[in-house]
């Protein structure tokens, strides 16, 4: 079966794939009005302040490590010690990095904790074989959905159709993605998943697709088929535009600038879109449309990270067809005022009660475009890193050098903590 016709096989419903196109349309021209110019973060921000956040940095990297080597055991000791931690990282973020008081009661809520512990034990107990790093990647996703709950007034918690399509990815992205594996192989796997997601029967082909069969499973339990019909065509959609994603992949000659732009939101937008059903199990028109260009900007986000990668391995993208010919300074000034443009644009989403909720969500995701830049500060001319850095609270260079501190430090902390605990890997620790 060939792609085109994989995707005739999965494509959700007439109605659902209209409302589908006109939101890529809609989205293509929000990128397309978006401003270019360097991103207004905020104040300017010396170079002196800059240098005494880097240095409170380190040194709260460093307090932590040593404290959580020293991890103690008991319940009502542990929650001391975590209640502990964030008010001082609370702290922090209030006077180092401008953080508003109503994230009090949002970042630093039991809930996200409680939420991120219990994701970790459910994904352990249902594959113990998974890497620790697939388990990330699918937590990811659960964010994403949690930060959906919080938007919409619901309870922030794991519910097992949150896990199920979290755990999706590392089982489908990553075979996807994998550019060593034949497109015959991805092309069956797809048209058995579309199989399933559409309520029909196929013979899963090995461990991994029985896995994928499951979790589709967990998911009709939460949301029965025929009262919830908009859920499944929302998770249609988002294996529509990962095959359409593929196509690209696996295409002749380059791709035009628009297809790529085209297909990219395509694939991030139904991502998001399906999380917004999964939480709500309906969703009224602006927050369609709010949850379709979340998803665009996050993909577009994990495409500047990956721009190196994706271009090495002739993945084209946006941001990897212009890499090595042009700063791509013009494409992140896009990036920044279409994610403003996304999170300030729904209409039920406005008004105090969703003022530092979406707060919240913008400041994330522009740390992930300026962590992008630190990490690859050739993606962008010296003049455009320089106009960014005097508007952030760390430079450039200190937040790699950060970086590198935390992650060394993580893991000494965690052979430390794995010969005390006597704990036969990362899993004991953190289940």
């Amino acid at each position: 079966m060939t792609v085109a016709q994989t995707l005739d096989a999965v494509s959700p419903d007439r109605s659902f794939r209209a409302r589908v196109e006109e939101l890529v349309a809609r989205h293509q021209r929000l990128w397309r009005e978006a401003a270019e110019g360097v991103p207004n973060l905020g104040p300017r921000c010396g170079r002196w302040r800059r240098f005494r956040t880097a240095r409170a940095t380190r040194r709260m990297i460093l307090e932590l490590a040593e404290e959580t080597e020293t991890h103690p055991d008991g319940e009502r000791l542990q929650n001391e010690w975590r209640r502990d931690i964030r008010q001082r990282l609370q702290r922090f973020g209030e006077q180092r990095l401008g953080w508003p008081a109503g994230y009090r009661s949002l970042l630093f809520g039991d809930d996200f904790y409680a939420t991120t512990v219990a994701f970790v034990r459910r994904a352990r107990a249902f594959d113990d074989r998974l890497a620790m790093d697939d388990v990330g990647q699918a937590m990811r996703n659960l964010w994403i959905v949690n930060s959906l709950q919080m938007l919409f007034g619901a309870p922030v918690e794991l519910t097992p159709s949150a896990f199920a399509y979290s755990m999706l990815y590392p089982y489908t992205d990553n075979l996807l993605d994998d550019p060593s594996l034949a497109i015959e192989l991805k092309e069956g796997m797809n048209e058995r998943l579309g199989r399933w997601l559409r309520g029909r029967r196929a013979v899963p082909c090995g461990s991994r697709e029985r896995r994928i069969r499951e979790l589709i499973a967990i998911i009709e339990s939460d949301y029965p088929r025929g009262r919830f019909e908009s859920v499944y065509q929302s998770l249609l959609a988002i294996h529509e535009g990962q095959i359409g994603s593929l196509r690209l992949q696996h295409g002749q000659g380059a791709p035009d600038r628009e297809t790529v732009l085209r297909v990219q939101i395509e694939k991030g937008g139904t991502s998001v879109l399906a999380d917004g059903y999964l939480v709500r199990g309906w969703l009224e028109a602006d927050q369609e449309d709010f949850c379709f260009g979340y998803g665009a900007f996050l993909q577009l986000l994990d495409d500047l990270q990956d721009a190196a990668a994706d271009r090495e391995v002739g993945h084209a993208t946006l941001f990897s067809v212009d890499l090595g010919r042009v700063p791509l300074d013009r494409l992140v000034g896009k990036l920044w005022s279409y994610m403003r443009r996304v999170v300030d644009g729904a209409a039920s989403l406005r008004g105090a009660d969703f003022d530092d909720r979406k707060d919240l969500i913008l400041r994330n995701c522009t740390f992930l475009m300026m962590s992008a830049i630190a990490e690859h500060p050739e993606l962008v001319s010296r003049g455009f890193r320089r106009s960014l850095e005097r508007r952030w609270p760390l430079g450039f260079g200190a937040m790699r050098s950060l970086r590198g501190l935390a992650q060394r430090r993580f893991r000494q902390v965690r052979d430390v903590l794995q010969r005390r605990k006597r704990a036969e890997s990362l899993w004991d620790l953190v289940t």
